[in-house]
């Protein structure tokens, strides 16, 4: 009896000792709320100021920082994180099962070569241990589904980050303005008017500003015959994050690329199939990459902008019967004839 007693106890022991090693594998392959995420990359082809970027999220804040290839820091930006996204990027590295993935992902067997992308690599750290995953290119092609939706969610993370408030792109703007030709040849009195966020990208802002210079005309006149006149100008500052992408003066003068405005056509295509657009099929013969999916937007900007070095603008699309699409833009008036003989005509 003795002897059975013995055995029973035994098997208890056992079982017990076999849970507790579940549960301690379990533990392991568990993010804790107080670890460290690390979104790394590098080797890519870009600025030279901007040749490692590295965000790191912790308990409190998210840290995104450029650094150049000598590893000198050049630019670091830091936002609050609050604890809902917090919880909810805690969540979403353990409902993908983040610390069973394997160590490095790369090219398999007949997959493209994606050149000039650089490495990635994200990082969890924990309990003074940490846990890398490299993606070597970084492209989204190389990576499993569940790597992508982290690595999606910390690309917006970055965005955030990056994000400029109301105050710094109001800075921005004032600071691109008195230092461009034309205010600083012989403007004064500037003057903010209005903000406004793009609905469709918070990350586009639109900033508008009043000036007046002492003599006609824009930009740099020191060359020029000009007239002593007393002229109210309007500038439209338009940005995304913190760089400035379009400067227009009075409707008529590009203040970056100093020129006149050229006048833009809006342009309609033939009727096509939605899903087999010139611009998708272009795509899907690898003739261009993107770090993530581009939309539809993104894609068509890069079509015309690569095969016609046409820049489009304006862009929207009609769905008529039987899957096909109808799409419209704008162009300069100068690419009106090479839109034209590929079968666009205008509105």
């Amino acid at each position: 009896m003795k002897k059975l007693f013995s055995i029973f106890i035994l098997a208890l022991f056992l079982i017990s000792a076999g849970c507790a090693e579940v549960q301690d594998n379990t533990d392991e392959n568990t993010i804790s709320d107080d670890a460290t995420i690390v979104h790394l990359s590098y080797g890519a082809f870009t600025l030279p100021e901007m040749a490692i970027q590295k965000m790191v999220v912790n308990s409190t804040s998210v840290n995104f920082s450029y650094y150049n290839y000598q590893n000198e820091l050049t630019a670091r930006y830091v936002k609050p994180i609050d604890q809902e996204t917090r919880n909810e990027l805690i969540a979403l590295f353990n409902n993908n099962d983040f610390m069973e993935l394997d160590e490095l992902y790369e090219p398999q067997e007949g997959q493209p070569i994606i050149a000039d992308s650089g490495t990635v690599e994200i990082q969890v750290m924990q309990d003074g241990v940490t846990k890398i995953v490299k993606v070597e290119p970084y492209a989204s092609e190389y990576m499993p589904d569940n790597l992508k939706e982290i690595n999606d969610a910390l690309l917006e993370l970055r965005q955030y980050a990056l994000a400029p408030t109301e105050d710094e792109r109001k800075e921005i703007a004032s600071e691109w303005i008195m230092n461009a030709p034309t205010y600083s040849f012989d403007g004064s009195d500037l003057e903010f008017v209005n903000y406004q966020v793009s609905d469709e990208n918070p990350r586009e802002a639109m900033l508008n500003y009043t000036f007046i210079s002492n003599h006609g005309g824009y930009g740099n006149r020191s060359d020029q015959m000009i007239i002593q006149v007393i002229t109210e100008h309007n500038i439209e500052i338009v940005l995304y994050n913190r760089n400035v992408n379009s400067a227009i003066i009075d409707g008529v003068w590009d203040e970056m690329n100093q020129v006149m405005l050229e006048e833009t056509v809006t342009m309609i295509s033939d009727e096509m199939n939605c899903n087999q657009t010139p611009w998708q099929t272009w795509y899907s013969e690898g003739n261009i990459n993107f770090l993530k999916e581009p939309s539809e937007e993104e894609l068509i900007v890069a079509y015309f902008a690569t095969i016609y070095n046409i820049e489009v603008s304006d862009l929207s699309s009609v769905s008529l019967e039987d899957e096909m699409c109808q799409f419209t833009i704008k162009i300069k008036e100068s690419d009106v004839e090479t839109l034209t003989e590929i079968g666009w005509h205008k509105a």
